[in-house]
């Protein structure tokens, strides 16, 4: 049997397997359905023969001709019981007829009842309560024997149930054994077998490359006995030519350098990456065990470099996967070319390259290299119609003194890349104990807030939005916060920049925004008017793909109108990719949805962005409102801003108002919208219902 063969005939083994299994449990439910069934019906057997006893003593103490005729209909529906079971081949055929004799015995009893009741009139009183005993003496023994063949009946049919679903267990254990036994022993025939065939195909190569012509190899029916064929083809036809010993040997050598070539070819394929050629991850790990063991026996000291390239996944998801490749084999090239060749590269993944310095003497030999690394890439990339400037970050971990084994050593200096990498990436890291605990925290409070995110531990607050002139809520700021289990609250500002580095960022403000328009659209109902919700929204959600689509889904998802939802960005949004930002903006605007220029004054300003976009509101920043009331030159920005904004069309709204002095001073200023805390905190839902929604007097805010 060839060996494709076995593998499919175990494929369809594997697969019968599971259906005997899926089979199985279906036949053991129906069993337990059928005996659950059997078990029903014998206990509505016992209920009703309970119930004749019950009419049999209230006949008996009020010779009341009703019980009678309950007991009959009740003795009919206990025979139909009985004929069900009947017709099942049961083990309880003897109790079952003996009920139904018993059942007929009962009939006739009352029958003779009914009669001796009616004809009573014409009979002694002696004799009358001669045959009313007698009978009741007889129904009182018929019912008695019944109810004792019910508790033997049900007593008989709980022992066979059990039985059954023993029986029944172990026939399934039976036959799944068998057939993963079956499967086993075929495996190990199939590994065995294809074993063997390699072991005689390898010595006979052996032996053929000693000049052993006259040996042979077995042919079997498989793919492996094809290639004995051919080599007992070719054996042949080498003893069977006149060739000098010279060329018989010419000949075998050819044929052992081809094999030695394949082998060859083989190992490469196992060691090195496909892509790059470098050495892949095995091949480091063993190389890099070789060169600690070496170094341990010279007492040497060695480096290992951990390179991960910055923003690859930018590359990959804007430009495609063939584009990233390029770049790849393009970092191998250079790395190659700055490295010495007593130094070992390799690619263990993605974009992470390895090298192992071997040896080294000195810690600036080790900053000396890796910064000629970095240097290399400095020269623009080109390819095909785009310019690439890459950038790496690089750990860098030293043997002995940051580990003992390879291991250890690789996960420390990974750990110093990803400081490297959270510094700002394009330069390099020595791994200390610090960079190791500091790196552990971050990987910690980003696993936190993945369990927060799963688990909605996650709060959304909301700040009031009041008009000055009509003293009127306008609408509210949504704010995250993260309730922790054991930490308490944790503010924004300690988990945004994790969620965004981590690419987090879409979920949680997917999360937030859903949560906001949802519970913004009840308050709206409760108040009547469209009431307004400002949500934010970092640079990283809007230089992502699938902003707009979620926010299209949240409002559709919960009815929220757009034009009383209100994103706000910063200008720090449109400092990378800024057309592609622009143009989203472009596309929410269309929808209705307004657009706010949050903290304006605090970075470059542009009038030229002003111009560009699709703004609806500008949001003077708390740094401006904290002095406004003392402070000419604040006082002269606000006013600047204010003016703009009327210039512009744009309305103006100012965060941070603590304090009625401010108040005033915004409203001679002409700025009607304000938040802050003199108009109310950042509060969960529930306190800002009760604040401000309970009744229409907490709708107007108050500067006293």
């Amino acid at each position: 049997m060839k060996i494709r063969t076995r593998l499919l005939l175990l494929t369809v083994l594997s697969g019968i397997l599971s259906l005997t299994i899926l089979s199985g449990l279906f036949w053991l439910d129906k069993q337990q359905d059928l005996l659950f069934q059997h078990i029903e019906t014998i206990n509505r057997i016992q209920a009703h023969t309970n119930i004749l006893r019950s009419q049999f003593r209230v006949h008996e103490r009020y010779r009341d001709d009703g019980s009678i005729h309950k007991a009959m209909a009740s003795q009919t529906q206990l025979k139909t019981l009985l004929d069900k079971l009947q017709a099942n081949p049961t083990s309880e055929k003897a109790y079952i007829n003996s009920m139904l004799r018993l059942s007929e015995s009962l009939e006739s009893l009352y029958t003779r009842m009914l009669s001796t009741h009616q004809d009573d009139v014409q009979l002694t009183d002696r004799h009358k309560d001669n045959s009313h005993y007698y009978l009741m003496d007889r129904l009182d023994n018929t019912i008695l024997s019944m109810s004792e063949d019910s508790f033997k009946l049900a007593h008989h049919a709980l022992k066979n149930s059990r039985q059954e679903s023993q029986k029944s267990a172990t026939i399934m254990q039976i036959l799944l054994i068998s057939l993963t036994l079956i499967i086993v022993l075929s495996a190990l025939q199939t590994s065995r077998l294809f074993r063997d065939r390699l072991k005689q195909l390898e010595m006979g190569i052996h032996k053929l490359a000693r000049g052993e012509l006259n040996h042979t190899i077995a042919v079997t029916h498989d793919e492996i006995g094809q290639l004995a064929q051919h080599f007992n083809q070719m054996t042949h036809k080498l003893r069977a030519s006149t060739i000098s010993v010279d060329q018989l040997q010419l000949e075998v050598n050819k044929r052992t350098s081809e094999l030695v070539k394949q082998k060859e070819t083989l190992k490469q394929l196992a060691e090195h990456d496909s892509l790059t050629g470098l050495s892949n991850r095995n091949a480091f790990m063993q190389n890099l065990k070789t060169t600690l063991k070496h170094c341990e026996d010279k007492q040497n000291s060695a480096a290992i470099f951990f390179i991960d390239l910055d923003r690859f996944k930018h590359i990959n998801d804007s430009l495609g996967h063939s584009v990233g490749d390029a770049v790849l084999i393009e970092m191998a090239r250079r790395f190659t070319n700055t490295l010495r060749k007593s130094d070992s590269l390799a690619r263990i993944g993605g974009d992470e390259f390895t090298v192992i310095i071997d040896p080294i003497y000195q810690l600036d030999d080790a900053s000396e290299l890796a910064h000629k690394l970095i240097t290399s890439l400095n020269a623009p990339y080109h390819y095909q119609n785009s310019t690439f400037y890459l950038h790496v970050s690089i750990g860098i971990s030293l043997y002995p003194q940051d580990g003992q084994d390879a291991l250890e050593l690789m996960k420390n200096a990974d750990a110093a890349m990803y400081q490297a990498k959270h510094a700002g990436g394009n330069r390099y890291y020595f791994y200390n104990r610090e960079i190791n605990k500091h790196t552990l925290e971050l990987l910690k409070q980003e696993s936190e807030l993945r369990t927060a995110l799963n688990e909605q531990q996650l709060t959304v607050y909301y700040q009031p939005q009041f008009n000055l002139t009509t003293q009127t809520l306008l609408g509210v700021e949504a704010l995250v916060r993260w309730q922790h289990p054991t930490k308490g609250m944790i503010t924004p500002d300690q988990f945004i920049p994790i969620a965004e580095e981590k690419g987090l960022i879409h979920q949680l403000g997917a999360q937030v925004l859903n949560t906001a328009c949802k519970q913004v659209k009840r308050w709206q109902e409760q108040l009547g008017y469209p009431l307004s919700l400002a949500v934010n929204v970092s640079s990283k959600q809007l230089s992502e793909h699938q902003l707009n689509e979620t926010v299209y889904q949240a409002l559709e998802k919960t009815q929220f109108p757009a034009s009383s939802l209100e994103l706000e960005i910063t200008e720090s949004c449109l400092l990378e990719n800024t057309e592609d930002a622009i143009g989203k903006l472009l596309s929410l605007r269309a929808q209705g949805i307004m657009i706010a220029l949050d903290d304006f004054g605090t970075g470059y300003s542009s009038l030229s962005y002003l111009k560009r976009l699709p703004l609806n509101k500008l949001k003077i920043d708390k740094a401006f409102i904290d002095n406004i009331a003392s402070h000419d030159e604040d006082r002269a920005i606000c006013k600047a801003i204010i003016a703009l904004g009327s210039t512009l069309n744009l309305s103006v709204i100012a965060e941070g108002v603590e304090s009625d002095l401010q108040a005033e001073v915004l409203i001679h200023e002409g700025c009607e919208q304000v938040q802050g805390y003199l108009f109310g905190k950042p509060m969960p839902a529930e306190e800002f219902s009760q604040t401000y929604l309970l009744n229409s007097r907490h709708i107007e805010c108050s500067t006293q």
